[in-house]
């Protein structure tokens, strides 16, 4: 999944091993050049939306020049395009090639296992009490065919494996989590999950926005049967293309909910109707892909898989111990998990002070991080920096001290 690193590079008091074949040597303030946004803004809210790179930019306006002038007539090399770019977001989460969809976002990829899965009245589903919205309601929306909906509890802003089990029966046909908790950063043992889901005999759906991009994935590894995640997020992609696993087992079992032209194995014979649908996760593709939001999608993987992601996550865990020491010096309240283990991209922390009113007067000076649960969220990023996080509590320091 990640390259092999031969040439060290060191910035502020974080390292970052970078490859120096293919790619050439590059320094993190190389990158760094390739997000304007670090030219006027620290932008510690990845766990909302990203900003996207030059190099993204660039393959977005290619493919409007080439529309522009070419249209149809680069269709074919569009579509060779896209399918490097599916062996890229498989080889980012460890899967084949032909396991891999493109849908609209991570809402899209739930419904496609929402409404796919052959459902009996009487199953019924495990979900998190504090999941993210989208991961939540294409669960209670079946309940018109008769499908419970069982709650796993929150404790303390955890989530404890005794509580999954216990909730597990006869009927009990999936259960669906985020693999980080979109509040508080709390990461799951996906692979100590997949391991219960087949022991019960049940399907593990894993919703991987707020992780993939910046922690290792590798869905076969872990035992996982299906995965979405949206690119606006940690993959740096604009919003509007997404990545759909399926291990290809259950492609067989899993019915499209939306069905079209593409859908189908011989999808470009125009003149002769044969319903005959695609026997991998490409069945899933109902019609024409948004070809421009793919393309920008694949230049954000690429850039992500050209420094490599175990790389990326040793940064975001350094970050987070400064992030942990800054705020237990200010007395702050960790809602986060604190051990480095444990710990994701997203950093909750709360004190003696209005959370909302912090954030607006930090966005004021130009710093970027967001309110979830009554907590402030700060969420970085590779391209950032030990200054700017420094920067971020100092200026925060300065916004709560009196008069």
């Amino acid at each position: 999944m990640c390259h092999l690193f031969d040439t060290f590079f060191v910035f502020g008091n974080f390292s970052l091993t970078m490859g120096n074949n293919e790619f050439g040597e590059k320094t993190i303030e190389s990158y760094r050049n390739e997000f304007p946004v670090t030219k006027g803004l620290v932008y510690l809210d990845h766990a909302a939306v990203a900003p996207v790179s030059l190099r993204v930019k660039k393959a977005v306006i290619d493919f409007l020049i080439e529309a522009s002038e070419s249209a149809i007539f680069s269709y074919e090399s569009w579509m060779d395009r896209i399918d490097i770019i599916r062996d890229s977001c498989a080889g980012l989460v460890g899967s084949d090639k032909e396991e891999i969809g493109f849908v609209k976002n991570t809402s899209h990829g739930i419904s496609i296992v929402a409404e796919g899965l052959d459902w009996k009245d009487g199953d019924n589903l495990i979900v998190y009490e504090k999941e993210f919205p989208s991961n939540v309601y294409p669960w209670i929306n079946l309940k018109r065919k008769g499908i419970e909906v069982k709650f796993i509890p929150d404790r303390g802003n955890r989530i404890d494996f005794d509580d999954i089990e216990s909730l597990i029966d006869s009927r009990t046909r999936l259960l669906s989590i985020s693999s980080v908790q979109f509040s508080n950063g709390f990461m799951i043992d996906l692979e100590r999950l997949a391991e219960l889901c087949n022991q019960k005999g049940i399907f593990l759906f894993v919703d991987a926005i707020q992780s993939l991009g910046i922690i290792p994935m590798n869905v076969k590894e872990y035992g996982i049967d299906f995965l979405a995640a949206d690119g606006h997020k940690w993959l740096l992609a604009p919003e509007g293309a997404g990545i759909f696993y399926c291990r290809k087992e259950l492609t067989q079992i899993l019915n499209p909910p939306l069905i079209g032209w593409k859908c189908m194995e011989d999808e470009y014979d125009y003149d002769h109707i044969n319903f005959c649908l695609k026997q991998n996760t490409l069945k899933f593709e109902e019609g024409s892909l948004s070809v421009m939001g793919i393309i920008a999608l694949g230049a954000a993987v690429d850039l992500l898989l050209e420094i490599g992601i175990d790389r990326i996550y040793e940064r975001i865990l350094d970050f987070g111990d400064l992030i942990v020491e800054e705020a237990t010096k200010r007395g702050f309240e960790i809602l986060s998990p604190e051990k480095r283990e444990d710990r994701s991209g997203i950093h909750a922390t709360k004190g003696d002070f209005d959370s909302k009113a912090v954030r607006d007067a930090l966005k004021a000076e130009g710093i970027l991080v967001n309110v979830r649960g009554g907590a402030i969220r700060i969420a970085p990023h590779f391209y950032n920096t030990e200054e700017e996080l420094l920067r971020f509590f100092s200026s925060l320091d300065d916004v709560l001290r009196p008069g």
